[in-house]
């Protein structure tokens, strides 16, 4: 079977990177807006009822996830890849359109929160079958020998999106001024991010079927229910959720949190200024998505060297290192917050990037896609977990800076470990 051009492969990974990074970019995005979202669509008497229905629109998209996981998977297993990804990607963005046009609640009362819940949970279905499967696409077209630093590319869409998310943030609160913000900004900030989604719905199009799965269809490997066929490799299973788990906890432990947690928790315990706090949050969420990008890009250079799997070890030691003074530094607005976030996001990048190619190689083709973004999404939806158990510990901590930090860094500390006895296991071959 002839080679993909490097045209060919290298399309499919920018593509990958522009779907996936809007996982990371909502992330940041809905944290950003939870106080615009409350006012416009749902304004409750009470304002606990007002948190939890809005934050509710925010889960709703995780627990859609693993549901579109298996969905996207049976077909990107069962019918092809391409077909797959270009079904995920079109939900993907057609919902982040909608949502940025949507009216709000005091235009068409009830049916805003309604819809915007549905179009919430489209959204949710779109990235669980984008996330982990549009990477095993794109790394089954590209030659194996180029598949480490191909891999650190595609997945730096997701730290891109953290970096260009608070960026634009940041810049549409500035240009519009906060009743313009309120009233328009952000939805200019959802439009925008339709862009990319468009940019990748337009090369799946036009792109390759994965080679891999041809041949597998070929010889007659293709399984009516690849879901089924998973737990042949149960222990492979069990480290990728291992490994993926304690990323994803990191992410939504550490830095990820900061958004809202510095704001609206350490600011008021610790006498500093709201608004001093959430710009800050976010210029750290910049600097730390930058470093992110380079370790990312850096990634195939160390998998080159010690090995896929052993890559994992080297940055989860340095998260260890990092983690407890990233965050004093953060929580007391230090200058040098910057520096230790961006180390955080370097060493968060060269641990994060090698996931998708070692599952890839996890799992035979004919169940790949439903293995990774199956165990993926599963991860997805426990990770906020992540950000309720250092918002818990930050809330029960005494109001200084250092013990606000320590106890803000101990999910962060468990992860890393966590990420570290994953990568010491050895998987099963097949």
């Amino acid at each position: 079977m002839a080679e993909v051009s490097p045209r060919r492969y290298w399309s499919a990974a920018v593509s990958t990177m522009l779907i996936w990074g809007l996982e990371y970019y909502d992330i940041i995005l809905f944290s950003s807006l939870a106080t615009v979202f409350q006012k416009l669509f749902f304004p409750e008497k009470t304002q606990l009822l007002a948190a939890v229905t809005t934050w509710g629109a925010f889960a709703v998209t995780y627990l859609a996830r693993p549901l579109g996981a298996v969905i996207f998977g049976h077909i990107g297993d069962r019918y092809g890849r391409r077909t797959s990804t270009v079904l995920d990607a079109l939900a993907v963005g057609v919902a982040g359109l909608a949502i940025g046009l949507l009216p709000t609640y005091q235009d068409i009362g009830i049916a805003a929160p309604v819809a915007l819940y549905l179009l919430r949970t489209v959204q949710g279905l779109g990235i669980g079958g984008e996330a982990g499967g549009g990477a095993t696409w794109a790394l089954e077209l590209t030659p194996k020998n180029m598949r480490p630093y191909v891999n650190g590319v595609m997945y730096s869409g997701l730290s891109w999106a953290v970096f260009l998310t608070s960026a634009m943030t940041l810049w549409a609160r500035s240009f519009f001024g906060a009743e313009g913000f309120t009233a328009v900004g952000w939805r200019v900030l959802y439009i925008v991010g339709v862009v990319p989604a468009l940019i990748a719905l337009a090369i799946r199009v036009f792109g390759s079927e994965s080679r891999e799965w041809l041949e597998a269809a070929r010889r007659g490997k293709i399984v009516k229910a690849p879901i089924a066929k998973i737990w042949s490799y149960w222990i492979n299973f069990v480290i990728l959720i291992l490994i993926n788990l304690g990323l994803t906890l990191y992410y939504y432990g550490g830095s990820g949190y900061w958004t809202y947690i510095m704001p609206n928790i350490v600011a008021p315990k610790l006498g500093l200024s709201k608004d001093l706090a959430y710009s800050f949050s976010l210029e750290l969420a910049m600097y730390g998505g930058l470093g992110a990008v380079v370790g990312e890009l850096l990634s195939g250079f160390l998998i080159s060297a010690v090995g896929v799997r052993r890559a994992f070890i080297p940055p989860s030691l340095g998260l260890l290192a990092v983690a407890p003074l990233a965050a004093y530094l953060a929580f007391s607005l230090n200058s040098y917050a910057v520096y230790a976030s961006f180390a955080m996001g370097l060493f968060f990048g060269l641990a994060a990037a090698p996931q998708t190619l070692y599952f890839v190689e996890l799992f035979p083709t004919e169940v790949r896609w439903t293995a990774v973004s199956l165990g993926w999404n599963i991860n997805a939806l426990l990770g906020p977990l992540g950000s309720l158990a250092a918002l818990l510990l930050i809330m029960e901590a005494p109001a200084s800076v250092v013990s606000i930090a320590i106890y803000g860094s101990l999910v962060a500390l468990a992860s890393a470990l966590l990420t570290i006895a994953g990568a010491l296991i050895r998987p099963r071959s097949y």
